[in-house]
């Protein structure tokens, strides 16, 4: 095999929750991840040792960059690869864009050069990009702790999502930042079952982003809108197309998408 396609998905957060301050920087999160039919495509063609990366607007520090070089450095290839991205998940969105690309790296190179190693490897190793990319290698619905890392998998409820992606664009940085040092118990995935989720970082970004706030204020008569990751993409969830569609003709800004109940990377995996 010299060249794998992939379609790395986009993800949803339907439940945010931040719960401490680590001492490593990082803070401590329950999440439930979702996967959702937005894709970026990748091609990875074997090359005897370069690394190349061609995209048609580059992107400052890729991710797959780093992937390709960490996955060579950890494992003593001396292979190399042309990659080649077309994007479709925008940036700082909260969709998981950057990490979702990550992931599908590690993936294919792993297949591509033949190195062998597990999908819990490439997890672990995978936590040095990003907290999010340990779930799409995970690649389902997943409850998560700690940074992200700690997954458990949940059972699968088909959803279409009417998903809207403001210009304002969030960097995850400076939303981490901007959060308050006082934080509330940590909620559990009976109560999220019961009660039904929230994301810790939507009254900052709605106080912080006009727009934000604006869409989050129309939404509220179609449903329970939601921030997705840091934002700035905001969905409402329906249990039907037909529902979804719907509310698309009284929102056509919005885009419909549909949760996935495993990513296409998972195919490579097994």
């Amino acid at each position: 095999m010299n060249e794998i396609l992939v379609k790395a998905p986009a993800k949803l957060n339907l439940h945010l929750q931040v719960t401490a301050k680590r001492n490593d920087g990082f803070h401590d999160l329950r999440t439930i991840f979702t996967l959702i039919n937005l894709y970026d495509h990748l091609t990875f063609e074997v090359d005897e040792e370069k690394i190349e990366l061609k995209e048609i607007d580059p992107i400052k520090d890729n991710l797959v960059l780093k992937a390709a070089y960490l996955l060579r450095e950890k494992s003593n290839c001396k292979k190399g690869v042309k990659i080649s991205l077309q994007k479709h998940i925008p940036l700082q969105k909260g969709l998981g864009g950057g990490s979702s690309d990550a992931a599908a790296t590690l993936v294919a190179l792993n297949k591509l050069w033949n190195l062998g190693l597990t999908q819990a490897e490439l997890q672990d190793m995978s936590l040095e990009l990003g907290s999010d990319v340990p779930f799409f290698i995970f690649g389902q619905g997943a409850w998560a702790e700690g940074r992200g890392e700690k997954l458990s998998k949940i059972d699968f409820y088909e959803q279409w999502h009417l998903l809207f992606m403001p210009k304002t664009q969030i960097s995850t940085k400076t939303a981490f930042e901007a959060l308050s040092p006082i934080f509330s118990k940590p909620y559990t995935y009976k109560e999220y079952s019961s009660i039904g989720g929230f994301n810790s970082f939507e009254k900052w970004a709605r106080n912080s982003y006009e727009e934000v706030d604006q869409i989050f204020s129309k939404l509220k008569n179609i449903g329970i809108p939601m921030l997705s990751g840091t934002g700035s993409s905001i969905f409402v969830s329906f249990a039907s197309l037909e529902e979804a569609t719907a509310a698309n003709q009284e929102f056509p800004d919005g885009v419909i998408v549909k949760s996935l109940e495993r990513s296409p990377l998972m195919q490579i995996i097994e």
